[in-house]
């Protein structure tokens, strides 16, 4: 008569672990208590994708053998499946600490509960840096009108005004050079600490004067859980130079919640406040306020295609009332996605639009501004090496505004060189 656990064990070491379960299964009525059947099921139960009856089985093993040493790492094994590490932990810990462990086991047991140790303290340190450099063509590097002269309402018995040097578009070329720190640190399941600081600096060939320098940091917290995605909060700050002079100050704080579903789709919402001060012009000093939410989909397949986009609003509202033409609120969507053109090759393209709308009439224009601005961009990344990246970018903008001061096109096309380390 064949013997069901010879049978079973046979399968298993075939790699029959399913099998092996459909075998030992029905016997576990009669057999629960015998460590050497509750082992074969154990073994059979994980390996067939079955971690919580694995653990059943070798607590029962344990029950009655607590020096089963096998039995005790596979009970590790079954609570990292579970998604229990600090019971792997235990566990492990236990058969890592035995004399009577062969030196090839304890390798493997060694390697497990490091990655455990790393896993409880949430993930340990990680720094990422990013340096890149970047030069081209931009066709408006103020953002302003082509047109000199322009009729101003409030003025208009006067006639034509022209625009000073430095009022219209002029286009340059520029070099660019920005870096980027980014450092995650665990501080327990799930929970960890961010830190990103970032910095970028950029000089016209001709005109100087709209040199522009930027740095900042976001310091922040996440908590991920199991089955709702993870929430991030984080505090921010931004100092913005322009020939430079300090322009702007920003300081603010960023709520956020991301979930990546086993369909490869992912969600996000935030809310963002921002603090703007301009040290030359503290009339401008303003509150801002952003919510939005976006979805991003990875299609699957040898190229890896990847769509995503996305909506926003917000307002901006100026401290002093006596400027609330400067005051608005905008709303804007954005699309985008990215593909494996060939090995080491991505190529991406996005699109954006915002609608700007001003709470009162501009006082030398004697209406209030409504601006509709549109912005694509498209681009080529190829690895040089797997640190080692070189880039290529076209961008085009678009701002439509009732107040001709505020109408623009711009081009801008670049090259750059990012180097991860």
């Amino acid at each position: 008569m064949a013997d069901p656990m010879e049978d079973a064990s046979a399968l298993i070491s075939q790699g029959d672990a399913a099998g092996a379960y459909l075998i030992l299964k029905p016997q576990e009525r009669a057999e629960a208590g015998n460590p050497d059947y509750d082992y074969l099921l154990g073994i059979s139960a994980i390996d067939s994708g079955r971690p919580a009856e694995a653990v059943a089985a070798f607590e029962r093993v344990l029950a009655v053998k607590p020096d089963h040493l096998a039995a005790r790492a596979e009970l590790g094994r079954a609570y990292i499946a579970m998604n229990e590490p600090e019971a792997a932990r235990r566990e492990l810990a236990t058969v890592e600490a035995s004399d009577s462990v062969p030196d090839s086991v304890r390798e493997t047991i060694d390697r497990y509960v490091t990655a455990l140790d790393t896993g409880l303290s949430g993930g340990g340190t990680r720094i990422r840096n990013r340096l890149t450099v970047r030069a081209g063509y931009d066709s408006n590097i103020n953002n302003s009108t082509s047109d000199s002269r322009i009729l101003i309402p409030a003025f208009a018995g006067l006639g034509f005004a022209t625009l000073g040097a430095g009022a219209t578009s002029e286009e340059d070329v520029f070099g660019e050079v920005s870096g980027r720190t980014s450092l995650t640190h665990g501080l327990a399941i799930g929970k960890q600490l961010l830190l990103d600081l970032s910095a970028s600096y950029r000089a016209n060939s001709d005109f100087d004067q709209f040199n522009q320098g930027i740095a900042g940091i976001n310091l922040g917290y996440s908590q991920q859980t199991p089955d709702h995605g993870t929430f991030a909060i984080s505090a921010q700050a931004q100092s913005y130079w322009v020939d430079d002079e300090a322009y702007r100050y920003t300081y603010g704080a960023l709520g956020q919640w991301t979930l990546r579903t086993k369909g490869l789709t992912d969600y996000a919402v935030y809310l963002q406040y921002s603090k703007l001060n301009y040290p030359s012009s503290s009339v401008q000093n303003a509150n801002r306020y952003t919510a939005g939410a976006t979805v991003g989909q990875s299609l699957g397949g040898p190229r890896n295609p990847y769509i995503y986009g996305g909506v926003y609003a917000g307002y901006e509202k100026l401290v002093d009332g006596n400027f609330d033409h400067l005051s608005y609120a905008f709303g804007g969507l954005r699309a985008g996605g990215e593909i494996d053109l060939m090995p080491k090759l991505d190529g991406y393209a996005s699109a954006a639009i915002e609608v700007s709308e001003y709470d009162e009439p501009d006082p030398l224009f004697l209406e209030e501004r409504s601006t509709i601005r549109g912005d694509v961009a498209a681009g080529l990344r190829y690895s040089l090496r797997d640190d080692l990246t070189l880039g290529g970018e076209v961008s085009y903008t678009r701002a439509d505004s009732n107040i001709v001061l505020y109408d623009y096109d711009r081009v801008v096309a670049s090259v750059s060189l990012s180097l991860d380390f």
